[in-house]
């Protein structure tokens, strides 16, 4: 099982802050199938980073098999 807890992430870019993800929650259980889709931009890479463990989040939590 992957659980999403309340997942921020944030960059810096020179001065400016991007919020690439804001307070996203997800839970998908063993054998699940699931697509992620979305414009260029939308944050796909950084949650598939933070799913697998490449990334860490500023804010929440990633529980992996519980």
């Amino acid at each position: 099982m992957i659980r999403l807890e309340e997942i921020q992430k944030t960059y810096r870019l020179g001065r400016r802050r991007v919020e690439a993800l804001r307070g996203v929650c997800l839970e998908l259980q063993e054998g699940a199938f699931a697509a992620v889709a979305g414009p260029s931009g939308s944050g796909k890479t950084t949650l598939l980073n933070l799913v697998g463990c490449l990334d860490t989040p500023s804010a929440g939590r990633v529980l992996l098999m519980g």
